[in-house]
């Protein structure tokens, strides 16, 4: 009589576990049904510059054909690199834009860039927020669907613009515009108006104030690096294959990745292993059980591998080995393409474990 108690105690339970987990799943399944029929959805924006080019907004807005959405604020200087959004200074909206403004000054270069009306993909940048991505809920440790909050313009030297759509762990390219050269009297959209003879004074002396002595004497003396974030830009197929010392370890957790180019991503375990046509990594963090690693790699080391590693090769498929060494200390990684292996000496990786 008690064994078929249990049996019919541990048939109701199961019963309700099932249950639980298949209303978990509705839930998502709902969650993401009405992200995909949404045409609105509510962001913030903003403008930030590659890091050390100080750029300050003068003018800019996002807009539809027909209607003004939002404008970017200066708030003052911008230098903090792609991967950071920039201060935000609460503008934003609930349209999905199709046209973006901007005029900036870029302090390095002493010059005054203008875009005019770039056409935004908007039926992307809409499929985009539906689509959204899923991240780990640190209480429950499930997967839970969010989508992106900001939109980021990211400039660089030349007149660069990158348009990217971030959330939590989550950055994606979604345009690249060429701006123009402009003679506006930027001293008329300045806070303290009035105060410079000329634009040319007024760049002059954003150039000595806003630049380091070191950073003046680098760009006077070596120039600046033009084409250098659109060669950050370049994908490649590739994969990262995990090479342990104990072939009882494995990795635990999504694999985070952030890409020289400024995007950024959160690897499901079982898409850290496949092929994706990818930018090249600039931070990696691995999660084991009970420790973790960082990697993070030499942008102009890990460009020239990959350029030597793929260069006969018309149609390349790439792995990056990462053969993690005792406790965790040491990872030594390998870029390899066909026969051909390009060992990464300049990879800086930290370590540590969990509480």
């Amino acid at each position: 009589m008690r064994t078929y108690k249990k049996i019919k105690k541990l048939i109701c339970t199961i019963f309700i576990c099932l249950a639980i987990i298949s209303c978990k799943k509705e839930q998502m399944k709902t969650l993401t049904y009405d992200n995909k029929t949404k045409t609105d959805f509510n962001w913030s924006c903003s403008v930030t510059s590659i890091k050390d080019y100080p750029i300050e907004i003068t003018t800019g807005y996002l807009a539809t054909n027909k209607d003004f959405i939002a404008a970017f604020r200066n708030n003052g200087i911008e230098d903090d690199g792609w991967d950071v959004d920039g201060q935000e200074g609460g503008s934003g909206g609930n349209q999905i834009p199709s046209l973006l403004s901007l005029t900036w000054v870029s302090y390095a270069e002493k010059k005054v860039w203008f875009l005019d009306e770039g056409a935004l993909p908007s039926d992307k940048i809409l499929a985009l927020f539906q689509e959204g991505f899923y991240n780990i809920d640190n209480g429950s440790q499930q997967p839970i669907h969010e989508t992106y909050q900001h939109i980021v313009v990211g400039v660089a030297p030349g007149g660069v613009v990158v348009v990217f759509l971030t959330g939590d762990f989550h950055r994606v390219e979604v345009a690249r515009f060429q701006a123009t050269e402009t003679a506006e009297d930027v001293n008329k959209s300045m806070r303290r108006p009035g105060i410079y003879k000329d634009t040319k004074a007024f760049l002059e002396d954003g150039f000595k104030t806003l630049l380091t002595a070191e950073q003046q004497a680098n760009y006077k003396n070596n120039g600046i690096p033009f084409g250098l974030w659109d060669t950050y830009r370049t994908r490649y197929n590739w994969r990262l294959d995990m090479q342990f010392y104990k072939e009882e370890d494995k990795l635990a957790k999504n694999t985070h990745v952030q890409y020289i180019n400024g995007e950024e991503d959160k690897l499901d375990l079982k898409e850290a292993n496949k092929f994706k046509n990818h930018t090249l990594p600039k931070t990696v963090t691995f999660y084991y059980k009970n420790n973790w690693n960082e990697a993070n790699f030499d942008e102009t080391e890990i460009v020239e591998a990959f350029k030597k590693a793929t260069q006969d090769n018309p149609q390349p498929k790439v792995i990056i080995i990462a053969k993690v060494q005792f406790m965790y200390k040491v990872v030594k990684f390998v870029v390899k393409c066909g026969d051909k292996e390009i060992p990464l000496e300049k990879v800086i990786v930290e370590n540590g474990g969990y509480n």
